[in-house]
């Protein structure tokens, strides 16, 4: 697909499926849709009229001039009036899931339903630094960790001294790379979680027992608070449930999406 030029930035997405209800693959963080698209497009777009989306400063779409959370959103409003999509699934893996949530609380009307896999709504002190020396990892390399103590956010959390990113971020997509991860980081003192009751969408939440990246934790928060989700932890699954437990995810998002449409009729 083509690149299509929103207010401040051209967003590249592509399409497949056709039919009434509309399913949004929104990626993690510094990352992009290709691997959606290669591996994963296909099946959704026998169910769905299937949208993904690089997000402004990353993958296939242009760099822009400034970023945040409230921004990354405001894209996906946009590009969904583009493409003439009222209301749509909105699911969203890790930083996606943060972007997805942001989404659904700042506009409500447009999410038929939110997919919430491997994200968290808030971050604690260790998880809060290791996000934002992410970012600082790509912007300055090496020596923005040398030295210093890096200590796990959870058990069996991997931190990013022992996953280090760096080498992976191209120069054009650092900005955008640098502000998701500071993004992230800030969950620890602007946390979603106080305002999750307003969330108002049918939610689906989904976590992987083995995720070394955001653990379950966060997903059970958010299940708690959010009103009417259903939580389902995949204890053999890792980070991105949607693909390392992909038959089992597929089937629980087809049973959830039956009841959503059941209890709308």
């Amino acid at each position: 697909m083509p690149l299509i030029d929103l207010d401040e930035v051209a967003i590249h997405y592509e399409e497949r499926g056709s039919g009434p209800l509309a399913y949004i693959y929104c990626h993690g963080l510094g990352g992009n849709s290709e691997s959606f698209e290669r591996e994963e497009m296909d099946w959704y777009a026998q169910h769905f009229r299937t949208v993904a989306w690089d997000q402004r400063g990353l993958g296939r779409s242009k760099q822009a001039t400034k970023y945040s959370l409230p921004r990354y959103a405001a894209d996906l409003a946009q590009l969904m009036d583009r493409l003439s999509i009222a209301r749509a699934v909105v699911f969203g893996v890790s930083w996606g899931g943060v972007l997805a949530q942001r989404f659904a609380l700042d506009f409500p009307e447009r999410v038929h339903a939110l997919v919430l896999d491997s994200s968290s709504s808030e971050t604690n002190v260790l998880a809060s630094e290791n996000w934002y020396l992410r970012g600082e990892l790509a912007r300055l390399g090496s020596r923005a960790i040398e030295g210093r103590e890096i200590r796990p956010a959870f058990a069996g959390h991997r931190t990013v001294a022992e996953q280090p990113q760096a080498p992976s971020v191209k120069p054009e997509h650092v900005d955008s790379y640098v502000a998701q991860s500071r993004a992230t980081a800030s969950l620890r003192e602007h946390p979603m979680t106080p305002y999750l009751g307003r969330i108002t969408a049918p939610t689906l939440i989904v976590a992987g027992g083995k995720d070394e990246v955001a653990g379950a934790g966060g997903s059970v928060v958010m299940s708690r608070l959010i009103p009417g989700s259903e939580l389902h932890i995949l204890p053999e699954a890792g980070h991105g449930v949607f693909r390392l437990a992909r038959d089992e995810y597929r089937a629980i998002l087809l049973d959830f999406l039956s009841k959503v449409r059941r209890t709308s009729e």
